[in-house]
């Protein structure tokens, strides 16, 4: 694909020029020397001497993410590349290794008196910076092992489920789905499966999606099985009760937190799901959705799908957020100029999108697979969102700048809110109107409702897997269920869905993390009800919010806001935010038919 006026590949030179320089060896050599230097002293760890340790551990971090960010970026532009796979292989082992000794330095603060570290975080202001790890590492004792245990699960990781997780990522690049004669790429075939503008087009492609994984259903089947099972070996061993409970205690959530938002998504299946897709069957001329429907354009105008160019799209997310912030505007010009955003899809380049917050001292890298639809726009836009909440939260320390995951997607979904609005304000023909709601609604039943169905499906997996060892059958069951059970009567569920679970990484890169997604969404309704009501004033506070990083839990930032994230209420009024989308969406269908 050409170049247009901004960069379209990533330059990775803020860490390293080729694979092979030997500044990375050097690098690591210093860092080994360093890990040495640093155990040696914290077996004298004292409380007048932390603050010194934990800046020399923040160091180190940084040392060691900034080598392992660049063999993943590296990779992930090139999953199909023996070298790149081997090297990131290598990376990985060495990260390991080295994060399995550094352990040790958990053990050791949690022996200190945190009544005396209490109060040298109210003395000392730099030492006071890195008060979150501190009450996080405390926070963890319950869960911490001695310092040999620790050691051996560090290392074991490698080997479990960061191994089958990798496994599952090189699988699906691997695998050939054939389409019309054609053979085809996983992103590129889910790409037409779900949005290509031909239904025959939609369902062939599923059919083939169905039809590739089906021929790899051993291999996912093993990947799923192990996956589960580690997670609860690993449990075990760390003395959680529950299989989510690791997810939640890494996000500081409670489990009663997420029960409540859980539930009332599912209680909103049926007036929001359900009547959404049985008025988007009749938009699309349907008696009822198939399941490769459920995404697909809703298409009521004369001219053809607005297309947009790489440039053209930049222009108008970067538009977007300069009106809404200079700074967001500012942060968004320095990611397309500097060569931070990887654009086209390619062989080898992984699927998706995503936004990489690398280390304070770089700046973040977005990934994109951008066909020049309306939906790229919005992913761009979700992920620039992402990008400008890495860049403000890195003027924190580098062991506190990433914000947990229930607040991670609080940017990007409120950059894809503010981007949907923008087109909506901007289209005269009510046909048009129509269709952008029904895109911005798509998107609103994948982020909130499909995510709450993938975590219950989740939930259904691992406890299935403690009883027995998992068949197809038994995960096909389990899938077929939540979808069932989200989507209702109005969407035709054809056997070709059975395995679709097979290839969303999601499950296998962090258990249950998908619940953040949904929270994350419905966390903006709220959100956005505010901005629209206080404007600028509400503007300085939440670039505020995104500076905190991971210093603030999501109660703290929600107490920033006034939202008590532990209320029913809260949750369900946000839900009623979209059933506000949807009664607009019928008055607007309604003057169309009038």
């Amino acid at each position: 694909m050409a170049a247009g006026r901004y960069p379209i590949e990533w330059d990775l030179g803020c860490f390293y020029d080729a694979l092979d320089v030997p500044a990375i060896e050097e690098d690591k050599a210093e860092l080994s020397r360093r890990i040495e230097c640093f155990l040696r002293k914290c077996s004298k760890l004292t409380v007048d001497s932390l603050p010194g340790a934990v800046r020399d551990y923040d160091g180190i971090y940084r040392g060691i993410l900034k080598i392992e960010t660049f063999f993943s970026l590296y990779y992930q532009l090139r999953l199909q590349d023996e070298k790149a796979a081997a090297e990131y292989q290598k990376t990985q082992e060495w990260v390991c290794g080295n994060f399995s000794k550094l352990s040790a330095f958990t053990v050791v603060i949690q022996k200190l008196d945190y009544g005396e570290v209490k109060v040298l975080l109210q003395k000392d202001a730099s030492f006071a910076e890195y008060r979150a790890f501190i009450e996080e590492t405390f926070r963890q004792k319950e869960h911490t092992l001695s310092t040999s245990e620790e050691t051996i699960l560090a290392k074991m990781e490698l080997i479990s489920s960061n191994a089958w997780h990798k496994f599952h990522e090189e699988l699906l690049t691997r695998m050939k789905f054939h389409l019309d004669g054609k053979e085809l790429t996983l992103s590129d075939v889910v790409e037409k499966s779900n949005h290509d503008l031909d239904r025959g087009v939609r369902e062939r492609a599923s059919l083939a999606l169905h039809n590739g994984l089906a021929e790899n259903s051993f291999a996912l089947t093993s990947v799923f099985n192990n996956m589960a099972l580690s997670h609860r070996v690993w449990g075990e061993c760390k003395k959680y009760s529950f299989p989510e409970e690791r997810a939640f205690f890494a996000d500081n959530i409670g489990r009663s937190t997420v029960d409540t938002m859980v539930s009332a998504v599912a209680q909103a299946y049926q007036p929001i799901c359900h009547r959404y897709f049985a008025l988007k069957a009749k938009l699309l001329g349907f008696d009822k959705l198939q399941y490769w429907d459920r995404c697909a354009q809703v298409k009521l105008s004369d001219t053809p799908a607005k297309s947009y160019s790489y440039d053209d799209a930049v222009d108008l997310v970067l538009s977007v957020f300069s009106d809404f912030s200079e700074t967001f505007g500012n942060v968004v010009r320095e990611m397309v100029n500097n060569s931070w955003v990887d654009v086209f899809p390619k062989p080898g380049k992984t699927s998706g999108a995503f936004a990489c917050a690398a280390t304070v001292d770089t700046h973040p890298f977005v990934l994109l697979n951008f066909y020049g639809g309306v939906r790229d726009v919005l992913t761009m836009a979700h992920e620039f969102g992402h990008g400008v909440h890495q860049r403000l939260s890195s003027r924190n320390c580098e062991l506190v700048a990433r914000p947990a995951l229930n607040i991670s997607e609080t940017a990007s979904i409120f950059a894809e809110k503010l981007t949907n609005e923008y087109l909506l304000k901007n289209e005269t023909d009510p046909r048009r109107k129509v269709e952008l709601i029904c895109s911005r609604l798509d998107d609103t039943m994948s982020t909130i409702f499909r995510q709450v169905a993938f975590f219950k499906f989740e939930q259904k997996v691992h406890n299935l897997r403690a009883e027995r060892e998992l068949t197809a059958v038994d995960l096909d069951g389990a899938w077929r269920d939540v979808l069932s059970e989200s989507m209702g009567d109005a969407v035709e569920l054809h056997p070709c869905v059975n395995n679709l679970w097979g290839y969303i990484t999601h499950f296998t890169s962090w258990a249950f993390y998908v619940y953040s997604y949904a929270f994350g969404a419905l966390f903006v309704e709220g959100l956005f009800a505010q901005y629209k009501k206080s404007g600028n004033d509400f503007v300085a506070k939440y670039e505020e919010a995104l500076s905190c990083g991971g210093t603030r839990t999501y109660s703290e930032i929600a107490a920033m806001f006034g939202i008590n994230a532990d209320s029913a209420e809260f949750w369900n009024d946000a839900i009623g935010m979209i059933k506000l989308e949807i009664d607009e969406l019928e008055a607007l269908c309604g003057t169309l038919r009038s």
